[in-house]
């Protein structure tokens, strides 16, 4: 497929801030909007309803790729558009979904009228927010894609970043795609603070499905690059800042333990931990990012209330202790260092 350097063309909706209820009063005293009360149900209501009704009969179609999945867990959160099994982790790879065309943008895949039947609750493709999920995850199904319109959102999570439009909130346009085909999408996010309601919008989704444990698929790809940069002098650096900071808050040796020494109860004999006594919480190897700099990895360590017992190994990587036997990692992806749990 060749690749195109994306471009909008010809706005196909502008969609305005709803008016605030302020507004609404002053127009119906002054008798600007039509009588409402006769109207039991608004138009747009009647339309989804349609559409969900005319979308109830794939519900319980058999999981296959192409389909729209709402997330089992958190049905009110959001779905995923199933991309590809991956055999390797027994996973499903696949993009969030969520019912906010208006938030769309350069990545965005606004679900159309040809996509129908489609559930209501689909309504925008989150192409640059891939995520890998369980069979386990998987709810009802709202909509079925075409192979032509799947290969669209694979086109627009690679390209869609390339589009050099101005940022326009709000703005649904027409971008082309290879075969004279098109799709619906959003304009770039706007990088001034505070400007682009968008930008907060995409945070809160990532922090739902770090609450929610749904890995980001490219946080799991493989991670060669940073294993090596984690054995170089500037990882050496970092990681010994942190350790040293950690220190400090909790009163407690935490870094490259020497011979013969012990961390809560576990003594360490030639580079091991070595347990005596009983176990004080539990303890996971993990890999930080290459990129993660020594104030984020001190945040989240003291955030999450977790030592750097040992480490670096010949790996790169690391091993934290939590004092909660019930403690769980987040999963890598936004809000922490994270590269790799379990090496």
């Amino acid at each position: 497929m060749t690749a195109l350097t994306p471009s909008l063309a010809i706005v196909a909706a502008r969609l305005p801030s709803p008016p605030s209820s302020a507004e609404l009063l002053d127009a119906e005293v002054a008798g600007d909007t039509p009588d409402w009360r006769g109207i039991a149900v608004p138009e747009h209501l009647l339309e989804r309803f349609a559409r969900r009704s005319d979308a109830a009969p794939l519900a319980a179609r058999p999981i296959a790729g192409g389909q729209i999945h709402v997330l089992a867990r958190r049905p009110g959160f959001g779905a995923v558009l199933l991309d590809a099994w991956d055999s390797t982790r027994q996973r499903w790879r696949g993009w969030l979904v969520t019912p906010d065309t208006a938030y769309a943008d350069a990545c965005g895949l606004v679900v159309e009228e040809r996509d129908a039947p489609a559930d209501p609750r689909a309504g925008l493709v989150l192409c640059d927010l891939p995520v890998i999920l369980a069979v386990t995850d998987l709810g009802a199904c709202l909509g079925v894609f075409s192979q032509e319109r799947l290969q669209a959102a694979r086109w627009l999570e690679t390209h869609g970043r390339a589009n050099r439009a101005a940022s326009a909130p709000g703005v649904i346009a027409r971008v082309a795609l290879p075969g004279d085909d098109y799709a619906l999408t959003g304009t770039p996010l706007s990088s001034e603070l505070g400007k682009d309601g968008r930008v907060a919008y995409r945070q809160l989704l990532c922090q739902g499905l770090q609450q929610l444990q749904i890995a980001s698929a490219d946080a799991l790809a493989p991670v060669s690059k940073p294993v090596q940069a984690a054995n170089a002098n500037r990882w050496l650096k970092i990681v010994t800042a942190v350790a040293a900071s950690v220190m400090v808050v909790q009163s407690a040796w935490l870094f490259l333990p020497k011979e013969g020494a012990v961390v809560g109860n576990a003594e360490f004999r030639n580079g091991a931990p070595q347990r005596s006594g009983v176990e004080t919480g539990v303890r996971t190897r993990v890999l930080f990012r290459a990129e993660a700099t020594e104030v984020e990895i001190r945040t989240w360590l003291q955030r999450e209330q977790l030592e750097i017992v040992a480490g670096p190994d010949t790996l790169g990587a690391f091993t934290l202790l939590s004092r909660d036997r019930q403690k769980v990692l987040p999963p890598p992806g936004p809000g922490n260092p994270l590269a790799v749990i379990n090496p």
